[in-house]
């Protein structure tokens, strides 16, 4: 017969038998209590309690007292019914016997495992339950009214795993599209844990998506400036990408993915195993564009190439979009899609394949999701990936669908997710231009016309203002290069500062882009995408990026290249073209080259950063030499 003894560690130490609370003495003997809890039926010496309860400041009565503590801890939980003792002595030590007790640490730890397994069949709605359920059983901070070195430790860990799974119940949340009830438990949970940053994230995700993008970016703006006051350190690559993706309006971020809630729909669908065809009819074709992206502007020629490549009678099924980070592509993207929905009545599908974030999606999982919208039962996916694209093409059969693919990284990623029946479409957005994927139609996208760039800042911050103070606005599109990204900073920073004129806007943002050293956060942001694009090239590429852009003169040539790098013509002219290809270099007439404006002021700080001064120098040294042969010719040295 068991004692029916239970434990509680998450909050005050305390235990019961049956319905009577327990006695367990004071605060040192709940420690011996929780301690020989917390190893879980591993045996501890008498010296590792002692060490526990103590450390270096054990009495020289301490083996005594701890024996004198089991003692009382074992008469508190004797019973007439069951003689048997729950704490045994084993090996000189003692264990607590872990069948005979329940404990709320335990019950947690296992309701958590269950949740993530749901979690991992597509079971998100109830896995964010048993996560809630999992968390009422913390009553306060775990381990009260115990202390010890191994107890402060034990609570800091615990304390940890607590946050840890509420972080994954609001993250379940979001992908169930409360985002509403989430922000709320983020604001009390950030409270708790200001620094925390994987909070910080979800709150922000929550409050983009309840139409409050001002807050998002405030909440931002929060932790960058406790984290350096704190700590003196800037927010992780994770913080810094979000609020980047919030400022782009990334599509990605407007909605949740559509994996939970077709699991769960699925779930609920009776089994048509008789039924021989691979998908099983979903209840309504899959429609998972995200939503269009605000202040989106011009566009015009793109959005009508795309139009023509795709429909009916388009010479080609697959469209490609690449640029520079920032320059719009998602955007782009998700309006032409918008556009085009109507043609394709069968259903819209979205994948994010991760090129920007570092970790590319892998195309067997995307293939998953995918196959899943369509009805295809977990159970039913083949493993491989050949196997996969198979029954995709199958599935498409007969269906006209379009597919967006968003952020890709090589063709291997994308060639299998492409569609293969007539009738069906997709566009692609990538960074790069993939010689390898054959029978594509690619539009390269490059900054804003004036007119557009001016346009979407209006839309972004507002006629009124912009139309008041017009040459400044026009000169502050200008220093953004038009580039989309850095229109939308600028605007950012128009409705932050809502008593600033553009022109003192227009000097910040001059003094943060354009000064030798840059580093606060506008230019993070607007170089985050350039940072990104630096790292993808090749040693070569990258010298030849930052040295190329010392001159002041507008336009290089692959002779003056030549002399600068101190390459022969031939490996400099390939170099140029690399960057052209990289969305760094801007090809001109008769064999000229140009960075952007904003680009340049980039690469040039990198130059002085990276290369050094004294490389630098002899960069410059050598044009000069090369410049003074030619008499007609001049070249201006940088800027200090």
């Amino acid at each position: 017969m068991g004692t029916g003894l239970r434990f509680a560690l998450l909050g005050p130490v305390r235990g019961w038998s049956g319905e009577t609370e327990l006695d367990l003495g004071a605060p040192q003997q709940r420690a011996v209590l929780a301690f020989l809890l917390l190893r879980e039926g591993e045996v501890a010496s008498i010296d590792e309690v002692v060490d526990a309860l103590w450390g270096e400041r054990a009495p020289g009565s301490a083996r005594p007292i701890v024996r004198t503590y089991i003692c009382r801890l074992r008469r508190a939980m004797s019973s007439a019914e069951d003689d048997e003792r729950v704490i045994r002595s084993l090996s000189g030590g003692y264990a607590m016997s872990t069948g005979t007790v329940s404990v709320d640490w335990d019950s947690f730890r296992a309701q958590v495992r269950e949740a993530q397994a749901m979690s991992a069949q597509g079971s998100t709605a109830e896995a964010a339950d048993l996560l809630r359920n999992a968390l009422r059983l913390w009553k306060g901070t775990p381990l009260g009214g115990t202390g010890g070195n191994y107890i402060d430790q034990e609570r800091m860990r615990l304390v940890q795993r607590r946050v840890a799974v509420l972080e994954e119940q609001l993250a379940l949340d979001l992908e169930l599209d409360r985002h509403a009830e989430a922000s709320e438990e983020l604001a009390a949970a950030v409270a708790a844990d200001p620094m925390r940053e994987r909070l910080r994230e979800l709150q922000m995700i929550a409050l983009y998506r309840s139409g409050r993008q001002a807050e998002a970016l405030s909440a931002y703006d929060d932790v960058r400036r406790l984290l350096s006051t704190e700590l003196g350190i800037d927010p992780g690559a994770g913080l810094r990408d979000l609020y980047v993706r919030i400022l782009r309006a990334d599509p990605a971020l407007a909605a949740p993915a559509q994996r939970p809630a077709q699991a769960q729909a699925q779930a609920q669908r009776p089994a048509q195993a008789s039924r021989p065809a691979p998908a099983l009819p979903a209840e309504r074709p899959p429609a998972q564009l995200p939503a269009a992206p605000p202040g989106f502007v011009g566009r015009d020629a793109e959005l009508a190439g795309i139009h023509d490549a795709l429909s009916p009678d388009g010479w080609t099924p697959v469209v490609a979009i690449t640029g520079l980070g920032g320059v719009g592509k998602s955007a782009l993207a998700v309006q032409a899609a918008h556009a085009l929905r109507d043609q394709f009545p069968d259903g819209q599908v979205y994948a994010n394949l991760g090129a920007s974030s570092g970790r590319p999606a892998n195309p067997a999982t995307v293939l998953g999701s995918l196959l899943r919208s369509f009805g295809v039962p977990e159970g039913r996916l083949p493993g491989r990936l050949e196997e996969r694209a198979a029954l995709w093409r199958t599935v498409l059969s007969d269906r006209r669908v379009l597919i967006l693919l968003d952020d890709a990284s090589k063709a291997d990623q994308v060639r299998s997710l492409l569609p293969a029946a007539p009738g069906c479409a997709a566009i692609v957005t990538t960074w790069r231009h993939m010689i390898d994927l054959p029978g594509v139609r690619w539009i390269r996208l490059d900054a804003l016309p004036a007119g557009d760039a001016l346009e979407m800042l209006a839309r972004l911050a507002g006629h009124r203002r912009v139309l008041e103070e017009r040459q400044e606005a026009v000169e502050l599109v200008e220093l953004c290069s038009h580039h989309p990204l850095a229109v939308r900073v600028a605007a950012d920073l128009l409705q932050a500062r809502p008593h600033w004129t553009v022109r003192q806007i227009r000097l910040q943002l001059d003094d943060e882009l354009y000064r030798p050293v840059g580093g606060n956060d506008g230019c993070a942001l607007i170089e985050a995408p350039l940072l990104l694009a630096q790292s993808r090239l090749g040693v070569r590429q990258a010298t030849a990026f930052r040295l190329a852009a010392l001159p002041d003169y507008g336009e290089l040539t692959a002779e003056s290249a030549a002399a600068l790098l101190d390459l022969p013509r031939p490996q400099a002219h390939r170099l140029l073209e690399s960057l052209v290809d990289a969305h760094l270099l801007l090809a001109g007439p008769r064999g000229t080259y140009a960075y952007p404006r904003l680009v340049k002021a980039f690469a040039r700080r990198q130059a002085w950063a990276r290369e050094g001064g004294e490389r630098c120098d002899a960069a410059l040294g050598r044009l000069l030499r090369f410049h003074s042969q030619r008499p007609a010719a001049t070249v201006a040295l940088p800027m200090a």
